[in-house]
């Protein structure tokens, strides 16, 4: 099949199928590197996230449409209504696969319908449909009703819930129905609900052909193999999943609790799930097609205040923000606070965050009852931490402003930016970074913001190779995990599996057909992230943006492996600056570099 994106005009309800040069596709590869080619040459500088000129850019890889293992993944693009700069989101799910068989590489809507819209891609015919029957109804039950009477099997749904269409500013976007996978971080259900884009089915009845045949099926069948002969590793992941962090990283002092106070919590143990063993049981399930080690869990709670909450999780990330954060170390909670961000499309990450700041807000007096509709927001107390999500989710009274994010809370509520803990105006993912400085580097440079993911989790190398304080050398570090980062979301593949993925050169030549030295992968891996730092470097981002909370530069650590640390930021940019061969004063690439990658500004 050709390479081909399909770009929808919603104002017109208008679309039309372009090719993809042969030559985009060899410099960045697909997924998240094709998405940051086309939002930058889509969305002009300064735009309204919101406004019509915004674009949702959902992209799809080489390895989409086949049956490689941990393939289920597609990306989506835009420019972010939480943090006004470059964003990119993964979901897990079966839209990749189903855009790949359609014969497209991309999805590009743009405009704003004249009303509730919802889209049926059918390969490549698209119909426009009414969806004001379903404006308001929560993520899953819209899409069973727009899957109508297809299969399943055969089609793959999106759609956003009330928040999104509400324009709460970090709204996710909720895919394959009842399951929820998401693109959750950053905003990306709030563009669509400015587009009046309830959401999409899509499903396509062709067939990929992999470039080299008989070496893609040694490489899947080398993965299988990999597998059995990491049969602990394998059981581990798909007993717990990223749910058997929590004590690991508690003992290492990398929990972040009670906002980020500190790196331990005393109720650790409570949130392990291997401690949960004889209390709750799971149901292991897979999220997406030809995953060998599935790791998502479903959960209900059977008994207690919170009988009947169910998710599909909670996965590490949403236990960090809505437990230890909040000073919560109840699961049931936990899981009851996933379901409601769930039905309504919201990020659990923001959410809980955005609670744990108003907390510490509330237990420092600089806010109270008043403020926050009669609810004590104090650390531990679950319920009112379920009251104030349900505010957040209906944007009523306080809710209204902890729906804005962490860092516009901050602006209006004074005293309180020390300890707004995002960057960029993402909130941080749920690695307490104070004597991981790798991680701290990670989150302060990241080209979405306050993301442990964008550029590999540090955090979980250097703790295994002792160099977390170690200076030198840590920007080589993060370079290097970056450009591994954007490789694997751009073929696209799950992060999980990359320890069983083998030589990923291999795997991108089978793919392709074609020769791809890890040194040509390795350029298009720095190609991607100079051209995310370009749309950013249009919005005004420099060296300055680069930055995290005065909580992680100035207060030390309380607790912990690495009790009285802060992060000397200065120093680790400047030497990740260095690495990248990027200008130390504005902390962008400059001209030579961009020329040498061949990339057209």
């Amino acid at each position: 099949m050709a390479n081909q994106i399909l770009r929808i005009d919603l104002s017109n309800r208008s679309y039309r199928v372009e090719e993809i040069p042969d030559r985009i596709i060899n410099q960045y590869i697909g997924g998240r590197g094709l998405g940051a080619y086309l939002l930058y040459n889509s969305v002009p500088p300064r735009i309204d996230p919101l406004g019509e000129k915004n674009h949702l850019i959902f992209t799809a890889g080489p390895s989409n449409g086949t049956n490689l293992s941990y393939s289920s993944k597609t990306v989506i693009n835009t420019k972010s209504p939480l943090t006004g700069i470059y964003l990119y989101a993964m979901s897990s799910g079966t839209i990749g696969h189903q855009m790949r068989k359609a014969g497209l590489w991309a999805i590009d809507v743009a405009g704003i319908a004249d009303s509730p819209t919802y889209l049926e891609i059918n390969n490549q015919k698209v119909e426009f449909k009414d969806a004001t029957p379903l404006w308001g109804m929560e993520s899953g039950e819209a899409q069973r009703v727009m899957l109508g009477g297809l299969s399943a099997r055969k089609a793959a749904t999106m759609a956003i819930g009330p928040a999104g269409e509400r324009l709460l500013r970090y709204a996710a976007i909720m895919v394959d129905g009842p399951v929820y996978r998401a693109f959750g971080r950053g905003g990306s259900g709030c563009v669509m609900g400015s587009k009046k884009l309830k959401g999409i089915v899509i499903y396509g009845d062709g067939k990929i052909e992999v470039g080299d045949r008989d070496g893609f099926e040694k490489i899947r069948k080398d993965i299988l193999s990999r597998v059995k002969e990491n049969e602990q590793w394998a059981t581990l992941w798909r007993r717990y999943g990223t749910r058997m962090s929590v004590d690991t990283l508690n003992k290492l002092g990398l929990l972040p609790t009670r906002n980020w106070q500190g790196g331990t919590f005393e109720g650790a143990e409570r949130l392990s799930f291997p401690s949960h063993e004889k209390e709750w049981t799971w149901q292991n399930k897979p999220c997406g097609p030809f995953c060998p080690t599935p790791c998502s869990l479903y959960m209900e709670v059977e008994k207690g205040p919170y009988q009947g909450a169910h998710c599909d999780g909670p996965e590490y990330e949403t236990i960090y923000a809505f437990g230890p954060s909040c000073g919560v170390d109840k699961l049931d909670a936990i899981i009851a606070a996933n379901q409601i961000c769930d039905e309504n499309g919201i990020d659990t990450m923001s959410a809980g965050s955005s609670i744990g700041f108003a907390m510490e807000c509330f237990e420092k007096g600089l806010i109270g009852t008043t403020d926050t509709d009669g609810i004590e927001l104090r650390f531990g107390d679950d319920k009112a931490m379920i009251a104030m999500l349900k505010k957040i989710v209906s944007q009523e009274g306080f809710g209204l402003l902890l729906s804005e994010g962490v860092r516009r809370a901050s602006q209006e509520i004074k005293g309180s930016e020390s300890f707004a803990i995002q960057a960029k105006g993402l909130e941080l993912g749920g690695y307490e970074c104070r004597g991981a400085n790798g991680q701290a580097l990670q989150f302060a440079i990241n080209n979405r913001g306050g993301c442990h993911h964008g550029y590999g989790v540090v955090a979980r190398v250097e703790i295994h190779d002792g160099t977390r304080l170690q200076l030198e050398g840590k920007g080589e570090q993060v370079k290097n995990m970056a450009i591994g980062q954007m490789i694997a979301d751009s073929i696209p593949c799950c992060v999980f599996g990359r320890q069983v993925f083998g030589s990923v050169d291999k795997n991108v030549s089978s793919l392709f057909g074609e020769a791809w030295a890890f040194d040509d992968l390795k350029e298009a891996g720095m190609r991607i992230i100079c051209r995310e730092r370009l749309f950013n470097m249009r919005e005004g981002i420099t060296r300055e943006d680069d930055t995290l909370p005065g909580r992680l530069l100035n207060e030390p650590k309380p607790d912990g492996p690495t009790k009285g640390e802060v992060v000397p930021l200065e120093k680790l940019k400047d030497d990740y600056y260095r690495a990248l061969g990027w200008d130390l004063s504005t902390g962008n690439p400059d001209n030579s570099l961009l020329d040498k990658l061949g990339i057209n500004k």
